[in-house]
């Protein structure tokens, strides 16, 4: 009961902060305004966070967990074989309604203005890619295919994250047909 209560506890301020970074931007994201917004006093905090980084990076973490489940249980639907690590990660990256996109979204930008201090707040994501990008090796997809797919959705994740580009759903439509066709003819 304690532990649950201990993760508890953690998850209530990783959306405390995650709601002060929405609201008020990660400059706002003192231990202070973290700790009120969860209704925790700041020993609370202090006991599952003790500094500024490491709520950012157990917001990142958290965020990687996300994407690292949600690729696994897209990963089971794959029948085996080559390419269904990319066609996961594929369909994860494209998916705009799942729970990781709209989260990405809201704390996105202002968590890579925080983690630029600090890469290595990175870690977790950068884990998760380079498992990503194995897999695809592992399935036989040559090495240059993987990066292009991999470099093609985290482009159009930044871009939509970021407000730069907004491609209609033809036009993803399209990406998914061409990049799926890529997937295809290099499983053959």
């Amino acid at each position: 009961m304690k532990r649950m209560q201990k993760t508890n506890t953690r998850e209530r301020l990783l959306d405390a902060a995650e709601a002060v970074v929405i609201e008020q931007g990660v400059s706002a994201m003192t231990l202070d305004a973290v700790a009120a917004k969860a209704g925790l006093s700041k020993g609370g905090l202090l006991y599952h966070f003790p500094t500024k980084d490491a709520i950012v990076l157990g917001m990142v973490s958290r965020i990687a967990s996300i994407a690292q489940e949600r690729f696994a249980a897209g990963l089971a639907g794959e029948p085996p074989g080559r390419g269904r690590h990319a066609r996961t990660m594929l369909h994860m990256m494209l998916d705009t309604e799942g729970s990781l996109f709209p989260r990405l979204q809201r704390v996105a930008g202002p968590l890579l203005g925080a983690v630029s201090s600090n890469p290595k707040m990175l870690e977790p994501m950068r884990r998760f890619f380079q498992g990503v990008y194995q897999g695809m090796l592992d399935d036989g997809l040559p090495a240059d295919r993987s990066w292009l797919i991999l470099a093609t959705l985290d482009g159009l994740k930044f871009w939509r994250i970021f407000g730069i580009l907004h491609p209609s759903e033809e036009d993803l439509a399209g990406l998914r047909r061409l990049l799926t066709q890529i997937i295809d003819e290099a499983s053959l």
